[in-house]
């Protein structure tokens, strides 16, 4: 690392907005906290209503059976399979047959979500929080001194402005290593913590520790490109405002209108990529009808795998950097 790059990461460093990043993410954990505790609990604290539910799904699935006789049952089950013949579908169920409830499946249907179940949710979910921080936090680190006009006393005591270039956008992303860092800690220690504290058994396998594991190497590393990708968007467009007005236009604006005209274009979307990214891997569950509403409908699942997210993701960023140089080195900065 050279000593430019460091000089870049003490002054990002004493930028409030690192110091804000950190509180959004702690006020943020210590909401999904306070959502896991509501929801984390052993399943003696669900037994009443447990059994208020048994007792009236026991007393419906009595009064359908007098109308659930042999020959029903035998009729339905042929529709079933004539159904399945038709779509190819192997899982279609008419819930011809409904065995008799029974309290022990009513209360396990009120246990908490799996442990591994609770780590990815939030990790997706709250990890995008993070990836706004530091594409932000890159952003405003570069476009602030753009505005103030000290980026031009920068120049002069290091005019190679390649050099420059560089330890800016750098330093950018490493900042988000502790960051992201923090949030990782946060919600992977957090979560069994919950568990403990309230006496609820569950417990996370070698395999799935290391999913997990590569699960939280890929967001540290999105995290780093955003950086570096916002601290080239603030460089190129001189503005923090006007990267969050594309960022937010995109996602809202440009996003939902592929998904309505374009359809077959959605999988190279950033969103959804950025989801194959870090889940390794992505299906998008989409209706297609024949004859418009009307027609005949059926669910297209289309499947991103984690090399296209790398790619798509890897190609915007570039071209962002790669016009923020080109321009940087040809640009007055005054």
């Amino acid at each position: 690392m050279t000593q430019l790059t460091r000089v870049e990461l003490r002054r990002i460093l004493s930028r409030k907005i690192v110091h804000l990043s950190v509180l959004a993410i702690l006020a943020v954990s210590a909401l999904v906290f306070w959502g896991l505790w509501q929801s984390v609990q052993p399943l003696s604290a669900f037994e009443d209503r447990a059994r208020a539910d048994f007792e009236m799904a026991h007393e419906d699935w009595e009064s359908q059976q007098e109308f659930n006789d042999e020959e029903f049952i035998s009729q339905c089950l042929e529709d079933q399979e004539a159904e399945r013949e038709r779509t190819g579908d192997a899982t279609l169920d008419f819930g011809c047959e409904w065995p008799e409830p029974t309290f022990e499946e009513m209360l396990a249907s009120y246990g908490p979500p799996s442990m591994v179940d609770l780590y990815t949710m939030n990790l997706q979910q709250t990890g995008t929080l993070v990836f706004f921080l530091v594409l932000l936090g890159g952003s405003t680190a570069t476009a602030a001194e753009l505005a103030h006009r000290t980026l031009g006393t920068w120049l002069t005591f290091e005019p190679r402005r390649d050099r420059v270039f560089g330890s800016k956008v750098l330093a950018s992303g490493l900042v988000a290593i502790p960051i992201t860092a923090l949030f990782l800690a946060l919600i992977l220690g957090g979560i069994p913590l919950i568990f403990r504290m309230r006496g609820v058994d569950d417990a996370v396998t070698a395999a799935q520790w290391a999913d997990l594991g590569w699960m939280s190497a890929r967001i540290v590393l999105l995290a780093v490109f955003l950086g570096m990708v916002g601290a080239a968007a603030g460089l190129l467009l001189r503005h923090t405002g006007a990267v969050l007005g594309i960022v937010i236009g995109y996602m809202l604006v440009a996003e939902n209108m592929v998904r309505a005209l374009f359809p077959d274009w959605a999988k190279y979307l950033l969103s959804e990529n950025l989801i194959a990214w870090v889940n390794d891997g992505h299906e998008m569950h989409t209706w297609v009808c024949d004859e418009g509403f009307e027609g005949n409908c059926r669910e297209v699942i289309t499947r991103i795998s984690l090399e296209q997210g790398a790619l798509v993701i890897g190609v915007v960023g570039a071209v962002i950097i790669l016009a923020s140089w080109l321009v940087f080195r040809r640009r007055d900065v005054n």
